[in-house]
């Protein structure tokens, strides 16, 4: 199983758990935590996935350390992660339980790319528009890339939508070496 998948599998675990208990919000910003201090803290990364350290010494200091911090279900959970040596999948356990909860919310991240940074008017009709189309509330979030030249690239999950001038001039440029030109319509000056 693809390390994305077993992600997905312990974060619906967890989404039932919260929704069950009625602490999917708490669940979600400890599961966060967890995430964020596994991005920016290699010691305790490493400590966690080290296969040099016993599980019975992790959970010791997970119990140790999160204790009156975490709430015990989460505590546990990291138990059960340590058990099950699935401890570094924290951060793809972190985005799936994300997505799941986006979904319960009816919202959908949107990445937008433009060249210059667009204005609040022309932000707010996108987003309009995209939550019109989409049929969900819109979390839309800016990136400003020069390379692009000009137009615009809206991501939305998986599915990119290119609408940038440096592809169409790339379209162009792949059009011209390919086309056939015909030898009487070919001249030089």
């Amino acid at each position: 199983m693809a390390a994305k998948d077993i992600a997905r599998v312990y974060a619906s675990s967890l989404v039932e758990l919260a929704q069950d208990k009625k602490i999917l919000p708490e669940i979600e910003e400890e599961i966060s935590f967890l995430a964020d201090l596994m991005k920016t803290d290699k010691d305790f990364k490493n400590f966690l996935v080290s296969p040099g350290i016993t599980k019975d010494n992790k959970k010791d200091f997970v119990e140790k350390i999160f204790k009156g911090k975490l709430s015990d279900y989460i505590i546990y959970f990291l138990k059960v992660l340590i058990d099950n040596d699935r401890q570094s999948a924290i951060v793809d356990i972190n985005d799936a339980l994300v997505a799941f909860v986006d979904n319960l919310n009816n919202r959908q991240k949107v990445t937008v790319i433009t060249s210059a940074e667009m204005d609040s008017s022309v932000k707010s009709k996108l987003t309009t528009k995209l939550k019109d189309v989409m049929k969900k509330d819109v979390i839309m979030s800016e990136k400003i890339d020069a390379s692009i030249l000009g137009g615009i690239i809206i991501k939305v999950g998986d599915t990119v939508i290119d609408g940038s001038l440096a592809k169409d001039l790339k379209n162009i440029k792949n059009n011209l070496l390919n086309s056939k030109v015909r030898s009487e319509v070919a001249y030089e000056d």
